[in-house]
């Protein structure tokens, strides 16, 4: 049965061009916050669980790791699934909202259950299903923006998205210190109550995203999924059908498969892809195991762990709508690469001359300046490779494309726990000193990442459309 897509009228107002709909872009936003704000806080107070309900024995940190890593498991198997069956949704809501909704929900309430389940097997299964509620939002909740977006401000609107995004970190690593403060609180308050409150502003900002945000329909019912990609012009909310050939549909039966291809055929995405693996392999490292370092290592109390992650948070956040500036002015893959440089230089002052020197010493200042030396160009890292993604993206396939990138990095974040933890391990044997090694194993990935980023050719700005057809073409006559 054809579908006449030109029924469907747009519910919002069409953008202007080369003018960003800051308000809009703003309200978009609010979906990647609920990721951050809870992934933030779950990654600074599970840790912290997991350490309770496991025995001491040789071997405990690559447990831990092994367990923060088995969520994320998930994550690489369903997250591209869920971003290609987005860019497919027939829904009188649109094509991402069912997503953000359902999603939205059932990761809220099993958020809110995390810390009142004590039994270990108990732990796992809840974190596990947390995540795959999790997944099957998030890389639909940074895809629904370019939806909306012209393409000569996505750079400026990818930085104003982490800014707003970025907001649920501060906020998550404000909880721990601002709980700390509660005089007299019961001995289970610290454990429940910072999930409790994230559950609720999920919720929250689920409900502003709904009055306001009014996706072009796709369809009459529900939900269905077409046998189609469905395109959505960002200059006046129209719908499209993208209609593929006999070829292109055999070679997206399965959208797994389809990595093969990209591999062979695109050679800009595939160098695009491992390098994000190896970014976010050192970051997610650090993101796992620094609330144990901060304290383990350092002496900070949890509240002042919380306050040193603020650091991270903070100026990132600042420094965002900067970045997206910059992205526009210097070029979008300049500014990567010179944010990833500059946070290599941080790294490095962490690894061979802070940490050496702050063995049960802590100055929470200092901690603080230099964790924001970190954070501000991991920030113009993220933004920028967002923006480099979505240009190399095969017209129609923004959703897809953005669920392969959440495909590796969380594959990262499946591996960087587990290899993080058994080098923590090997170096067992000093004590709390071994953490000496988390800092320069960051480093190394880093370092990799650049590597593999140089290769990528295309996706600057000013590139047109042919041009990109042209470097694949030159790449299949390599090939």
């Amino acid at each position: 049965m054809e579908n006449n897509y030109s029924n469907y009228k747009p519910r919002m107002k069409p953008n202007q061009p080369n003018k960003l709909n800051m308000g809009r872009t703003i309200l978009i936003s609010f979906s990647f916050f609920t990721v951050l704000l809870a992934w933030t806080y779950f990654n600074f107070k599970v840790p912290l669980l997991l350490d309770e309900a496991l025995p001491n024995f040789p071997g405990k940190d690559t447990i831990r790791g092994l367990i923060m890593a088995l969520d994320n498991i998930v994550a690489v198997l369903l997250q591209p699934l869920f971003g290609n069956m987005s860019d497919k949704t027939q829904s009188k809501f649109g094509r991402r909202m069912p997503y953000i909704f359902f999603g939205t929900v059932l990761s809220a309430i099993c958020y809110i259950l995390i810390p009142f389940i004590q039994i270990l097997f108990g732990l796992i299964l809840i974190i596990l299903l947390f995540d795959i509620f999790m997944c099957s939002f998030r890389s639909v909740a940074i895809a629904i923006l370019p939806d909306y977006t012209r393409d000569e401000v996505r750079s400026k609107a990818s930085g104003i998205q982490q800014f707003v995004s970025n907001m649920g970190g501060v906020i998550a690593f404000v909880i721990a210190p601002l709980i700390s403060m509660i005089p007299n609180p019961p001995e289970s308050l610290d454990r429940y109550l910072g999930f409790l409150i994230i559950g609720v502003l999920m919720i929250t900002m689920l409900v502003l995203q709904l009055l306001y945000i009014k996706e072009t329909p796709t369809g009459d019912k529900i939900f269905k999924l077409a046998d189609h990609e469905i395109e959505i012009n960002p200059n006046d909310f129209t719908v499209h059908e993208r209609e593929l050939s006999t070829e292109e549909k055999q070679s997206k039966k399965n959208v797994y498969l389809e990595i093969k291809t990209i591999f062979k055929e695109n050679k800009d995405m595939a160098f695009m892809l491992l390098s994000v693996t190896f970014m976010y392999l050192g970051f997610a490292s650090l993101e796992t195991f620094f609330s144990s370092f901060a304290i383990q290592y350092i002496g900070f109390t949890e509240g002042q762990a919380g306050t040193v992650l603020l650091a991270y948070s903070g100026p990132m956040i600042l420094s965002a709508p900067l970045h997206g500036i910059i992205g526009q002015k210097i070029g979008r893959k300049k500014a990567l690469i010179g944010n990833l440089i500059l946070q290599m230089v941080a790294i490095g002052v962490w690894s061979f001359i802070y940490v050496p020197l702050s063995y049960q010493n802590p100055n929470l200042i200092l901690a603080m300046l230099l964790l924001a030396c970190v954070s501000i160009p991991w920030m113009g890292v993220i933004i920028q490779t967002f923006a480099v993604l979505w240009a190399i993206s095969p017209e129609g396939e923004i959703g897809t494309y953005t669920g392969y990138y959440y495909m590796f990095n969380q594959a990262a974040y499946t591996l960087s726990p587990i290899l993080t933890g058994a080098i923590l391990d090997i170096f067992n044997f000093l004590g709390d000193r071994r953490y000496l090694a988390m800092f320069p194993f960051f480093l190394v990935s880093s370092f990799i990442a650049l590597m593999l980023f140089l290769k990528v050719k295309s996706g600057d700005e000013d590139i047109s459309v042919d041009t990109l057809k042209e470097y694949q073409e030159a790449y299949r006559q390599d090939d």
